[in-house]
This record gives C-alpha cells, sequence and structure tokens, in this order.
C-alpha cells in the first residue's frame, strides 16, 4: 500500500511537471526534438518508480532516420510509457479519446501532439488517419497504434482493427510490429496495484507494404498479428 502511494504520488508530480514542460514546448512546435525528449523523460521516470526492469531485443531492425507505422499489442496502461522509453524512435501515439480528458495528463498529451480516436465514431477515426500522415510526412516521426483498440480483459491478444494498416499502406511507411510483454503484470487492469517486475520489449523485422493497395489491408492485418502473437508467446516460453 505504501510503494502504491509513492508510485501515484511520484506520477503525479512527473505528469505534472512534464505536462505544463510539454505545453509550453507546444506552443512553437508540439513535434519537436525537445517534447520528444519531455515524453521520454516522464516515461523513464514512470518506469523507476514501477520497478520495471525493461529488456528491449530486436533493435538491430530499425534504421536510423526512418519512420515506421508501429503496431503493438495492448496490456496494460504501462504499455505506453513502456513503449515510449523503450523504442530508440521519435514517437507519437494514437490513443483513445478518453485519455485526453483527464486533467493534466491530457493535457500533456494534445501539448507532445499525441493523436486522440474515437472508437465508436468511424468518420472522426478516418480524420484522426489522415492527421497522422500529414504528421508523418511533415514531421518525419513514427507513429504508435495500439490496434485491438483497447487493453485485453484476458490477457490474450484480440483481432486487430484495420486502421494503423490502413495509414501505413496510405503513407508508404513500412510496420514495425512490436511484442510487449510483463507490463499486464505490473498494473492488472481494473486493480489499483502496482507489482514490480519484468516487461520485454521484441521488435521483430519491418513489413514493406511497397507496392501494396487498400485491397491488400486484411493480409497485411493477419501478417501482423501473427508476428507479434508469436513474439509474445515466446517471451513466456
Amino acid at each position: 500500500m505504501i510503494r502504491l502511494g509513492l508510485f501515484l504520488l511520484i506520477v503525479a508530480i512527473d505528469t505534472a511537471i512534464c505536462a505544463f514542460t510539454a505545453m509550453v514546448g507546444g506552443i512553437i512546435n508540439p513535434y519537436s526534438r525537445f517534447n520528444t525528449g519531455v515524453t521520454r523523460l516522464w516515461a523513464r521516470i514512470i518506469l523507476l518508480a514501477a520497478g520495471v526492469k525493461l529488456q528491449v531485443e530486436g533493435t538491430e531492425y530499425l534504421q536510423g532516420g526512418e519512420s515506421y507505422v508501429v503496431v503493438s499489442n495492448h496490456q496494460s496502461l504501462m504499455d505506453i510509457p513502456v513503449l515510449i522509453f523503450g523504442l530508440p524512435v521519435p514517437l507519437r501515439i494514437i490513443a483513445k479519446q478518453e485519455l485526453f480528458k483527464i486533467p493534466v495528463f491530457g493535457w500533456g498529451m494534445k501539448g507532445v501532439g499525441m493523436l486522440q480516436i474515437d472508437r465508436s465514431n468511424q468518420k472522426q477515426s478516418f480524420e484522426t488517419l489522415r492527421k497522422a500522415e500529414q504528421i508523418i510526412r511533415s514531421h518525419h516521426l513514427s507513429i504508435l497504434a495500439f490496434p485491438e483498440g483497447t487493453r485485453s480483459e484476458d490477457g490474450k491478444i484480440h483481432t486487430f482493427k484495420k486502421g494503423p494498416f490502413i495509414l501505413a499502406i496510405n503513407t508508404g511507411l513500412s510496420l514495425l510490429p512490436v511484442s510487449v510483454s510483463g507490463t499486464r503484470q505490473i498494473i492488472p487492469k481494473g486493480k489499483i496495484q502496482i507489482n514490480p517486475g519484468r516487461v520485454k520489449i521484441k521488435i521483430h523485422a519491418p513489413i514493406s507494404v511497397t507496392g501494396l493497395e487498400l485491397s491488400h489491408r486484411n493480409e497485411l492485418v493477419h501478417k501482423a498479428q501473427q508476428v507479434i502473437e508469436q513474439g509474445f508467446i515466446e517471451a513466456y516460453k
């Protein structure tokens, strides 16, 4: 209980300071290296406070200066700081709109140019994807999306939605599949507790979309989900 209280206090202070810093930086350019650094600092402090021991595999697949559409399984609230800090590429996230309604935290997300998506509104979802295309082209960033749409209730990987894969095809950027394991134990969904432990990020080989059209999106979804599921299963062997 003491650990949880201390963790929540650190998260609150960390989020407040970084959010207001990001909002100031966002006045000039929300997609700047400065704001990218702020988000990584925010994430790093949370991982330290939670007692996360992070292992990252597959960085050799990343090419310096390249942008990607990053897709990952989604197990816990801890996935966001884990991936922001663990992936050595400048990231912005497509996240559910509910997160943007959280005072201070939501303001910070807007300040650094995170993108909100309304899962119940298809028109708004497509507008978010179009904005993501513009950001990728203008600022040379990578976009992270959780194609399951929400955190897994049972720890299994569920059916992927097509939005991020359409984004990859439209931009011509390679998909970067990522498997995350261990975050569910750190912060279980629906429970107010924090459990220190190991988290593993496995970066897989990028999937090229060269020559693909929107009619190929289902094949792309299937291929990426297979890769991510395999990496997730192997982490527990």
